[in-house]
């Protein structure tokens, strides 16, 4: 296990370097498209976007987590999965085709078509990827993912910022989308040379684990890719814009942080299929992990939107600012139950994260209709936030049920970390404010204090507690032992 563990962490750590480049280049991509283009730019091309996510949420087959799981793949489960991944990313781009014309008419706006018929091209070739390029997560091996995922993003940082210098246009942001998914494309084959022979010999195998998963991909998509489309025509292009930015930025801890760490932990849960005690403590420790990293990140990063938002972006995104603040802890929350589902698979139990989905979108869909024609952007932002309350308990019953013990567990493994969260949001929310001057410096000074404050108190405050508790092994012993090999490796350069 302790072998599995360190593969899983050595994983995760790639996953999280390749996203910490990504973010960088993609928060230049961002401040740089900001400040040359304006909000309606962004809600345009994010109804475009939500169309085709939310048709690939529809139909998503889950070719990697296929791949992962059957871990005695051969030729003709790899050849299915391509057979089935082409059409499906090729249908994709035939409705988004013919949805065209009636955006444009649906939205108001001619413009919307355009938008439509380039989107389409991403699918396609999105369908096309070499399923053998995923047998490196089985294997726990994330560095070509590492390298790729760079180059991906930085080829689309280019084209983006390119087109936006030379036409201050929303065809920046699809030029950037489209160059790194032609280059995902090409790469996938470069790292893994393969030859796939489309058939459908293995379609039952594929569909006895893809089916309920492609089930839960279109309840998932239901519930996060309607969003655009409710606010477009209840507040409009520019606040679309505004609640789609602010959800990209509240959503940083969770994508780069905590996804790379839930999605190195499922290969290590299918590896223990044999061992339904072994996976339940694995599945504890990654809940510890994500709590220790992400749910702090996620957290922090609502007390600095206020003076980060208008510095790095503009004073005419001042209205994305109150959905990080409301929506960012509550994400944060849902980071530490991210790999539930990653659990659940592994146990098998796809139909349990369906009906979990299912239970979710019927509940959060007609409050989040209703909130927002009735009160707006403001109405949209606090149903999204209760309805992060509601994902979190339903993620304890799959827990629960998954794995025969108190839905609290996983709360009481990241019990630490809760507490030291707690007095870092004390300081920042209380008394940072009250200390003489801090409202009147400037904004980057006070967000790099309040970064320096908040990352020590926690910090402190996690050791502490650790100590108090008698050093058990945990988040804190590997954080150390992480440091310490770093500081040895660095003596010895």
């Amino acid at each position: 296990m302790t072998g599995l563990a360190g593969r899983a962490a050595r994983g995760a750590a790639f996953i999280v370097a390749a996203r910490a480049l990504m973010r960088l280049f993609g928060f230049v991509n961002t401040i740089v498209l900001a400040r040359l283009l304006a909000p309606e730019d962004f809600g345009l091309v994010a109804v475009g976007l939500t169309a085709m996510q939310l048709l690939q949420g529809f139909s998503d087959i889950g070719v990697s987590q296929a791949v992962v799981k059957f871990r005695d793949a051969d030729r003709r489960d790899l050849d299915t999965l391509f057979a089935l991944s082409a059409i499906r990313g090729f249908a994709i781009a035939a409705i988004l085709l013919i949805a065209a014309p009636f955006a444009a008419k649906f939205c108001g706006d001619p413009r919307m078509a355009a938008i439509f018929a380039a989107i389409a091209a991403y699918p396609a070739m999105n369908g096309l990827v070499n399923p053998r390029y995923f047998e490196f997560e089985r294997a726990l091996d994330f560095s070509k993912e590492f390298l790729s995922s760079a180059l991906i993003k930085f080829v689309g940082v280019a084209a983006s910022i390119a087109v936006a210098i030379a036409f201050r246009s929303y065809w920046a942001i699809i030029a950037g989308f489209l160059a790194g998914g032609a280059l995902q494309l090409a790469l996938s084959y470069v790292w893994r040379p393969y030859l796939p022979r489309p058939t459908f010999a293995s379609l039952q195998k594929v569909l006895g684990f893809s089916g309920w998963l492609t089930g839960v991909s279109f309840m998932a998509a239901l519930n996060n890719k309607l969003d655009a489309f409710v606010l477009a025509r209840a507040v409009g292009a520019s606040l679309t814009g505004n609640y789609y930015v602010g959800m990209q930025l509240a959503d940083l801890p969770t994508n780069e942080l905590a996804v790379p760490i839930a999605r190195a932990i499922y290969p290590g849960l299918s590896a223990m299929q044999g061992d339904l005690e072994r996976m339940r403590l694995a599945f504890l420790r990654g809940v510890e992990a994500l709590g220790a990293i992400a749910m702090p990140a996620a957290i922090g990063f609502a007390f600095v939107a206020r003076d980060l938002i208008p510095l790095l972006l503009g004073d005419k995104w001042a209205p994305a600012v109150p959905v990080v603040e409301m929506l960012a802890p509550v994400l944060g929350l849902q980071t530490l139950l991210v790999a539930t589902q990653f659990y659940a698979m592994a146990r098998g139990l796809t139909r349990l994260v369906f009906l979990r989905e299912t239970l979710f979108f019927l509940t959060r869909f007609p409050l989040f209709v209703w909130a927002s024609v009735a009160y707006g952007l403001a109405g949209a932002i606090l149903a999204s936030a209760l309805c992060g309350f509601i994902h979190i308990a339903l993620n304890l019953g799959v827990y629960a049920r998954a794995s025969g013990r108190p839905f609290w567990e996983p709360f009481w493994s990241a019990r630490r970390s809760f507490a030291a969260t707690g007095a870092m949001a004390l300081v920042l929310g209380i008394a940072l404010p009250l200390l003489p001057g801090f409202a009147q410096a400037s904004p980057a000074l006070r967000l790099a204090i309040e970064i320096a404050v908040g990352a020590c108190v926690y910090a402190g405050a996690h050791l502490a507690l650790w100590r108090a508790e008698g050093t058990p092994r945990g988040a804190e012993s590997a954080a150390l032992s992480a440091l310490r090999l770093g500081a040895a490796r660095l003596a010895r350069a």
